[in-house]
């Protein structure tokens, strides 16, 4: 099934790659790719067989750039974080950036993010994909932070 979906993406990709690949040639000599998505098809498959895909060097080299590309870039899906800190007060801005010191040096392996939306100081944490995963973590902190509350976020999640 994943193969079906690789092979159609790269016939998909070939009008694109042609376009961009006439004028430049000279990437393929001064960008090393890292990345070789092709390298999957020659392996052997679960009964042995494998594909052979016939292409020129600078279809492959721009399908790879792209794959490198893409897994550079951050993606962000609809998830949940908790809420640590909410307040407009004059001192909310120093008191923001002691809980956020404090929280990662206390949970050092959880994103913490503050920012400011006029005008109220915020402190959120964590990147989570479930709420109930949310809230086992909110009932972790509950003690700490006692006015911690669940609030619905794009997260950032890492490249496939």
């Amino acid at each position: 099934m994943i193969k079906r979906y690789t092979i159609a993406c790269l016939f998909l990709l070939i009008p694109l790659v042609t376009l961009y690949g006439q004028g430049e040639r000279w990437i393929q000599d001064t960008l090393p790719s890292r990345y070789d998505v092709f390298k999957t098809f020659n392996e052997p498959g679960p009964y042995g067989n494998r594909i052979t895909i016939i292409q020129p060097d600078s279809l492959a080299f721009k399908i790879n750039q792209l794959v490198e590309i893409n897994s550079k870039t951050q993606r962000k899906m609809q998830g949940y974080r908790v809420r640590i800190f909410f307040d407009n007060k004059q001192s909310a801005r120093s008191e923001s950036e002691d809980l956020v010191a404090a929280f990662s040096e206390t949970y050092p392996d959880i994103a913490v993010y503050r920012i400011y939306e006029n005008p109220y100081f915020k402190v959120t944490v964590g990147d989570f994909r479930t709420r109930s995963q949310a809230m086992q973590f909110m009932l972790r902190i509950r003690r700490t932070y006692p006015q911690a509350f669940i609030t619905r976020e794009h997260i950032a999640y890492p490249p496939l």
